[in-house]
This record gives structure tokens, C-alpha cells and sequence, in this order.
């Protein structure tokens, strides 16, 4: 491709890029949204268009399982110390994962504990004994 060509494309792929982007910011204007207000109304196109709302738990037993010769209280206990800890867009998904551990639990009465914090903001905090 020659330089002028290449020029060319990149010009027109930015615009079609910028002017996509624009029309779907406007698209959110039109619908109500107004910066540091609220939260955008999802639009085609716009820049939040796979962004998905999030609950993040912090997940533990007590006493702590057993998995693979190491002890485990929390949920990040099991991932390398540079790793990020899973995350999942329900908190249900969370709780799911807990009951997983818990059959790699040491004694026969063990406490899971959830403490959530949801994507509206709020805090919720889940404690069951393993089935």
C-alpha cells in the first residue's frame, strides 16, 4: 500500500470511528443523559456498549478448606499473589462458587461467608452454614 494511500485509509477509518462515537454520544443526550447526574442510557455504538454491571464478593470459610495441601480462608487465598480474582456479574454466581468450595472443607460444620458489594452501591453480607 503505498504512503498516500495508507494516509487515506486511516483518515477515513478515524472519521467513520469519531463520527460513529459522536452520533451515539448525542443519541444519549437525546435520551436524558446528563454528565455526573446518572448512569447513560445504553445506545448502539456508544462507548459503553459491553459494559455490563459488575457485583464483587469477598468470599470465605471458616475454619479454612483444604485444596491441594493449602489452606484457604478467602477466595483469593487460591490465586498467585499477582493474579486477579475472578469476577462475576451476579453475586448468585458467587454464592454458587462458595458452595463449590465448601466440599473441600476439613470439618463438618464450616461457615461460608459472602460480603457483596453491588453495582447499584449497595453492601450485602451472606453467611451459611455448608451443605
Amino acid at each position: 500500500m503505498q504512503p498516500r494511500a495508507r494516509a487515506i485509509y486511516f483518515v477515513t477509518l478515524l472519521t467513520v470511528l469519531v463520527v460513529v462515537q459522536v452520533h451515539a454520544q448525542f443519541a444519549q443526550l437525546d435520551a436524558g443523559y446528563r454528565p455526573l447526574s446518572h448512569p447513560p442510557t445504553r445506545v448502539p455504538y456508544s462507548w459503553d456498549m459491553f459494559a455490563i454491571r459488575l457485583d464483587r464478593c469477598v468470599v470465605g470459610w471458616d475454619p479454612p478448606l483444604e485444596v491441594e495441601g493449602a489452606r484457604v480462608a478467602r477466595w483469593h487465598d487460591r490465586e498467585p499473589a499477582i493474579e486477579f480474582d475472578t469476577v462475576f456479574n451476579d453475586a448468585d454466581w458467587y454464592k454458587a462458587s462458595a458452595e463449590r468450595g465448601c466440599t473441600y472443607r476439613t470439618e463438618a460444620r464450616t461457615l461460608a461467608s459472602l460480603m457483596c458489594f453491588s453495582s447499584d452501591g449497595g453492601v450485602h453480607e451472606l453467611s451459611f452454614d455448608c451443605p
